[in-house]
């Protein structure tokens, strides 16, 4: 049987033929590990005995996702052993260096202050949007303060205009934006203004 009639046969639910499969990939997969302990030269403490069962790993990893109308399945091999092999060996690849998953640190790291005591990153890292929502409850109480501040007929038609979007008397308005406009009543709202 070729390598494609075994691995189909294999996907099909022949569990018996993996070992026949293995046997015919395996001097493919003995001449890659071969070449990657080479490469490597000892520095991930690999040997070829190792890489051959990372190899054999692989090829169970290939068999889930080889599919017969996309090419040999000694080419899809490869490609599996290839991406294995560097895993194994803790070489990133192009597109590992990109991930940024690749470099996450959990916020649940463990971190000592100059103390002692136990922190953890998450302590120390600021939240920009907490300190936005701190920023909006400020402006929040400093433009309730400043219309607060503002004779009753005048807080009222600020309220009905811009909190419940109604029609409101356009001279009391005027009077009321005017009032909020005044140095002494405005000086707080002012940090808001960008």
């Amino acid at each position: 049987m070729t390598n494609e009639e075994l691995a189909r046969a294999i996907q099909g639910g022949d569990k018996d033929k993996l070992l026949e499969l293995w046997a015919a990939v395996r001097r493919f997969a003995h001449d890659r590990a071969y070449r990657w302990t080479m490469a490597v030269g000892g520095r991930a403490g690999l040997s070829v005995d190792d890489f051959e069962q990372v190899a054999f790993l692989a090829l169970l990893e290939a068999l889930e996702g080889w599919d017969d109308r996309g090419g040999s399945f000694l080419t899809w091999y490869g490609l599996k052993l290839r991406g294995a092999f560097s895993e194994a060996s803790g070489q990133r690849t192009k597109r590992d260096q990109l991930d940024p998953i690749q470099s996450a640190v959990s916020l649940e790291t463990p971190l000592a202050d100059r103390e002692g005591d136990l922190l953890y990153l998450e302590d120390v890292i600021p939240d920009p949007r907490a300190e936005e929502a701190l920023e909006s409850i400020g402006e929040w109480e400093a433009l309730h303060r400043a219309v607060d501040g503002l004779p009753e007929h005048q807080r009222t038609v600020i309220r009905r205009r811009y909190w419940l979007e109604q029609k409101v008397d356009h001279k009391i308005h005027a009077a009321a934006l005017r009032a909020l406009r005044h140095p002494g009543v405005s000086r707080d709202l002012r940090a808001y203004l960008t």
